[in-house]
């Protein structure tokens, strides 16, 4: 019975411990605080900066230490967290020495204050914009001495990098067409094919493919080493990626990897790649507005943890799948309004989910360019909501189809879709819903061979979806 008063006095007094140290070092912090923004009203907006600069005539820029207000400001929050971090170190270190006690107990408190501290800090840190070439001659440097909040904008040009990308960093290409220029663009092409000799369907014109879809200008060039672009390690959609062209990753590597991130990916040309965009286990993105062309995989979702959650399944069930689960689309990639076109297959779906919306996948194999099965969509123990799409032209072999979901898949639901002309328009050994809203008709795009796959006003498909919008893309 002592023995355990003795304990919980001692706790006590630990707890009390802790408590005053924390209100020490946050009370350290206040009055560091206060003589900060004290002796910065007295520097003004580049006082060191300025000194700094003329003390060092002779170095290079990129050797100067940034003395400006903003400077002093961060070196300042990284010291008040270095000395809390130390101040509650000790005591974890005295708890475990004292009590015994396992670190991870006596940090669970600790952590929640520095987890609040670090919140308020990302929601009161003023944003800034980072140029590049302008501030920095690379992305990923740019990228790495960005802080949460920030955005790096990139001037037309082409780079050749392999890109990894930081939480909270949104990263945007520049010199996106106006819309009266490309206008004239499509009329100028559209007169150039009318004199030709040819009255066949030409050859598609890249350049003019570019563009007429978005027209991006600022080139990340893989140079055929490694993922152009990664995302990884819990990245959120607080990330942005847009206005770029992506294109010539290493072999059967990605223009995009996504691996258990969820960012938004906007607005970008993907082009020859393996994969053009390749979404790994637990991610949830927005892939959004972008044109994904000449690769094995437009875009591949794949999950790999749930795929061996599901042949765990398997080998107890043996022969017997119906009691296979089905992949939720809640937490599932939205991969809306995307031109999909000249892939071999446009989505493929492995032990994963969708939800698929107002994409336009077309032409996946239409010119034989590549050898096998292809596909617009094909689902492999999948489950998906496909909805308001155009899914044409989709190969000409005999297993060739639109949608063709294999027989371990569930859950996978058509609404309001166009599907046409495809060597099969839909195949499916599992469980799906094709409700009585799709249709199959020639969807008259404008030209397609030129990739302008806009519709023609008397198309059927427009205002054909259950919001009156026109199926497809909408932009």
């Amino acid at each position: 019975m002592n023995n355990k008063i003795i304990a919980i006095a001692l706790i006590s007094i630990f707890s009390v411990i802790i408590i005053c140290g924390v209100v020490f070092t946050f009370q350290k912090n206040r009055q560091l605080d206060e003589k900060k923004s004290v002796s910065l009203g007295e520097l003004g907006n580049n006082g060191f900066r300025n000194a700094q600069n003329y003390n060092s005539k002779n170095k290079k820029q990129e050797e100067l230490i940034d003395y400006s207000p903003q400077a002093v400001l961060i070196e300042s929050d990284k010291k008040q967290e270095s000395n809390l971090t130390r101040t509650l170190e000790f005591f974890a270190k005295a708890g475990k020495g004292l009590f015994g006690m396992k670190r991870e107990r006596i940090f669970q408190p600790i952590n929640k204050i520095a987890e609040f501290r670090k919140n308020a800090r990302e929601n009161t840190t003023e944003s800034k914009i980072i140029k590049v070439p302008e501030d920095y001659k690379t992305i990923q440097l740019a990228i790495d001495n960005a802080d949460f909040g920030d955005t790096v904008k990139v001037s037309a040009g082409e780079y050749k990098e392999n890109i990894v990308m930081k939480e909270g960093v949104s990263l945007i290409g520049s010199n996106v067409l106006k819309e009266e220029e490309m206008k004239k663009d499509m009329e100028e092409n559209e007169d150039e094919r009318e004199t030709g000799e040819d009255s066949e369907v030409s050859e598609p014109d890249p350049a003019f493919s570019l563009r007429l879809v978005i027209a991006n200008e600022t080139i990340i060039n893989g140079n055929n080493s490694g993922n152009v672009i990664s995302f990884k390690n819990g990245i959120t959609n607080k990330t942005k990626l847009a206005n770029f062209t992506i294109k010539n990753a290493g072999e059967n590597l990605s223009g995009i990897l996504i691996e258990d991130s969820s960012p938004l990916v906007q607005n970008n040309i993907i082009t020859n790649n393996e994969y053009n965009i390749y979404i790994k286990g637990e991610s949830s993105p927005i892939i959004q507005k972008n044109s994904l062309r000449f690769g094995e995989k437009g875009i591949q979702v794949y999950n790999f943890a749930e795929e061996e959650k599901n042949k765990k399944t398997e080998k107890e069930l043996g022969s017997d799948i119906s009691e296979l689960s089905s992949v939720s689309v809640l937490g599932a990639p939205n991969i809306i309004d995307n031109l999909i076109t000249d892939n071999k297959t446009g989505i493929d779906l492995h032990y994963s989910s969708a939800i698929i919306d107002h994409n336009t996948i077309s032409y996946n194999n239409h010119y034989k360019t590549y050898l096998g099965a292809t596909f617009g969509i094909y689902l492999h123990s999948s489950s998906a909501k496909i909805s308001n799409n155009i899914i044409t032209d989709s190969g000409i072999c005999d297993l060739c189809a639109g949608v063709n979901a294999d027989e371990k898949s569930k859950a996978v639901v058509l609404n309001y879709n166009n599907i046409w002309n495809n060597k099969s328009n839909f195949v499916c050994f599992g469980e799906c819903v094709l409700e009585d809203n799709n249709i199959s008709e020639e969807p008259m795009f404008i030209n397609p061979a030129n990739w302008n796959f806009k519709l023609r006003e008397e198309s059927g498909l427009v205002g054909v979806c259950e919001d009156e919008s026109d199926a497809g893309v909408r932009w």
